[in-house]
């Protein structure tokens, strides 16, 4: 008996993948949102994995150059 494969395709991209489910699917580094409606390929996944939560917490991803963490001394 073959098991009953789901199509996923990236919202963003239009690639296809076929999984068993969507624990596969993520296994595999694909995101899905909580509802389970919308999914994104690995290239296009690490756009979408935080969501808004970065924009809305005032988080930059990354710190511009000359930035880096400096010495600290007399703790």
């Amino acid at each position: 008996m073959l098991p009953n494969l789901k199509t996923y395709t990236c919202k963003d991209c239009k690639v296809t993948g076929e999984f068993t489910g969507y624990r596969q699917a993520r296994r595999a580094n694909w995101a899905i949102n909580k509802s389970y409606t919308k999914c994104y390929c690995p290239d296009c996944a690490p756009r979408h994995r935080r969501g808004k939560a970065a924009d809305k917490n005032g988080e930059l991803s990354q710190l511009p150059n000359g930035w880096e963490q400096m010495e600290i001394v007399n703790l």
